[in-house]
């Protein structure tokens, strides 16, 4: 599994797929003080903060499963399993799969227990995601659309929307993410996801962009380097800066990822556009 490149994970977890509090608290009802119920309906109350504690969320989903593991929230409680579980993979280098494959399994059984239809959005929106950090992006976007329309909240279409246009562009359905990207611009115009999308249309394949060079001719040095290890390297001018930016491509997704990989030791900021 490969590290996300469009953006840091941290903004991709950051999705505000929680559930209303309000919903929640009254699902579980009256809450003894500090009591697994309560610390349930504070973790939910984490999810929309800037800087969710992962750790304590995952410990107050723990709790109401060890003391109610069929309980009315047992569904909300194994959402927010997942939800530790799938940031804890893209911070802690030592098990990304492992915590991928934890993740997916509890989104799984809280999916199993019949949640409600808000609920059941965001578990499917949580599925599709960690398909997609898998690289697996055909399924992803079957989750992600069978989340899309349960959502109750237009931050979260959004994020989901622009998800599913990611995984199209990357499995080359170009037209198809275009659209989405598109409708995601229009339906949720102030969103950043709207405005990561504005960057993201009109392509038709992807490119490393190698790096960017102050004059034509450190450029053609670097572009004569590329082409001698079988790469088809180009120059673009970018006018707003006066630089000369090397890209190699067109290439399909695999192929970028596999170029970026083999020139990041000489240019570690080689990036996939789009």
């Amino acid at each position: 599994m490969r590290n996300v490149q469009n953006g840091s994970m941290a903004r991709i977890i950051r999705l505000s797929r929680a559930t209303g509090l309000l919903a929640m608290v009254f699902l579980i009802g009256g809450c003894a003080n500090n009591g697994p119920k309560e610390k349930l309906a504070a973790a939910y109350q984490q999810l929309d903060t800037q800087n969710p504690n992962y750790v304590e969320i995952s410990a107050a989903a723990d709790a109401y499963l060890q003391a109610s593991p069929t309980g009315p929230a047992a569904a909300d409680a194994y959402y927010l399993q997942g939800r530790a579980l799938e940031a804890k993979s893209q911070r802690d280098p030592a098990s990304p799969q492992k915590d991928c494959a934890d993740a997916y399994n509890a989104y799984s059984q809280a999916l199993a227990l019949k949640p409600r239809p808000g609920l059941e959005g965001l578990i499917h929106v949580g599925m599709g995601n960690i398909l997609y950090f898998q690289d697996r992006y055909a399924a992803a976007v079957g989750e992600l659309t069978a989340g899309y329309e349960k959502l109750e909240r237009d931050n979260d279409k959004a994020w989901a929307l622009y998800r599913i246009a990611l995984s199209q562009q990357r499995l080359g359905r170009w037209a198809e993410a275009d659209k989405n990207y598109t409708v995601v611009q229009q339906q949720f115009p102030n969103s950043e996801p709207a405005s990561r999308a504005r960057d993201k249309r009109g392509y038709n394949a992807f490119w490393v962009q190698v790096a960017t060079f102050p004059n034509p001719q450190v450029a053609s040095a670097a572009m004569a380097e590329l082409k001698k290890q079988g790469m088809t390297a180009q120059l673009f001018v970018d006018t707003t800066r006066n630089a000369q930016v090397v890209r190699v491509g067109p290439l399909s997704y695999e192929g970028a990822t596999a170029t970026r990989q083999k020139i990041l030791t000489k240019y570690p900021y080689a990036a996939i556009v789009p």
